[in-house]
């Protein structure tokens, strides 16, 4: 995932020609092609479009990462393509099968590596108790049985927002939450992508296993990367938004591009998100397959990347 990420905060109306979008603004009364093959990302952020069949079925196809909004700018829904993989139920029988010593050891080692990256985040804004995430880390047990990610997640929202007094909250129309809720959702419509794309059933969950969610495992493999979105918001507010209160368009679409951030550390080399989010679920994959849990290489937050760009 390396190419383009489109915005529509606009009202328009979405066609197929030649096999690529023609984007029709009202407003301005202009029309803009989109070649498909160039499109990574598309995030509709308003409810005012109109769009045929054919463009759906062509965004599905060309596998390409759907976000829409909801009347109150809530991220709503997410567009993936229909499973076509070769190999498609070959692997559903592989994932039915994975056991419960392959989920333990997965699943603690995502919860050590987004626990050490918060304690990255915590260090990178010189908040002294990083060292007591890091500490955190190291006990860490198999399938997090001591509950050790919500322990961290404790210190670390009162440590980076630096009050007493903040909740992180799905369902909060704060600025921070709010923020924090839209970047998630980017990244979560971005991994359902590519773990469809892959081949994998996004219903067959590590941890997360509830019934009526169709996204258990982008769920599971999402937390990792949750703290670079802490990161970036926390810096958003600390430089271009500091008086912000609600969603402006500015930052909806500064959090979009957070997919095209290259500051991730990922098997020895650096990425943008959107790549080490494909490469993240290509190594889950390949563990599944061999079910080996241990042979997955983690995210790490690149500091100096985030240091340059935005101090």
């Amino acid at each position: 995932m390396s190419g383009k990420v489109v915005h529509l905060t606009k009202p328009c109306k979405i066609k197929v020609k030649n096999s690529n979008l023609v984007l029709f603004f009202y407003e301005d009364e202009q029309e803009v092609k989109v070649t498909l093959k160039d499109i990574d990302f598309i995030l509709f952020d308003n409810t005012q479009f109109s769009i045929t069949g054919k463009s759906l079925e062509l965004i599905a196809k060309n596998n390409i990462a759907t976000l829409f909004i909801d009347a109150e700018f809530h991220p709503s829904s997410i567009l993936t393509p229909f499973h076509s993989h070769s190999t498609l139920s070959e692997i559903a029988h592989i994932q039915i099968a994975i056991t419960q010593k392959f989920k333990d050891v997965m699943w603690q080692g995502i919860v050590k590596s987004k626990i050490i990256n918060q304690a990255e985040v915590l260090r990178f804004f010189n908040r002294d108790r990083h060292i007591e995430l890091q500490e955190l880390c190291e006990k860490v047990q198999l399938y997090d049985t001591n509950a050790d990610e919500a322990q961290a997640a404790r210190l670390y929202w009162r440590e980076l927002f630096n009050m007493h007094t903040f909740v992180r909250e799905q369902g909060s129309d704060d600025i921070i939450n709010s923020m924090l809720n839209y970047s998630y959702a980017i990244l979560r419509a971005s991994i359902a992508r590519n773990v469809v794309v892959s081949g994998l059933l996004p219903v067959f969950g590590i941890w997360h296993k509830n019934r009526y969610n169709a996204f258990n495992l982008v769920d599971d493999l999402i937390e990792p990367f949750r703290p670079f979105c802490d990161l970036y918001v926390k810096l958003l507010l600390n430089t271009k938004y500091i008086k912000a209160n609600n969603l402006s368009v500015n930052i909806k679409r500064d959090l979009v591009n957070i997919l095209l951030l290259e500051c991730v550390n990922i098997n020895g080399g650096k990425s943008t998100i959107a790549k080490a989010m494909e490469l993240f679920v290509k190594e889950y994959k390949k563990c599944v397959v061999s079910n080996n849990p241990r042979s997955i290489c983690y995210p790490m937050i690149d500091l100096k990347y985030m240091q340059d760009e935005f101090i």
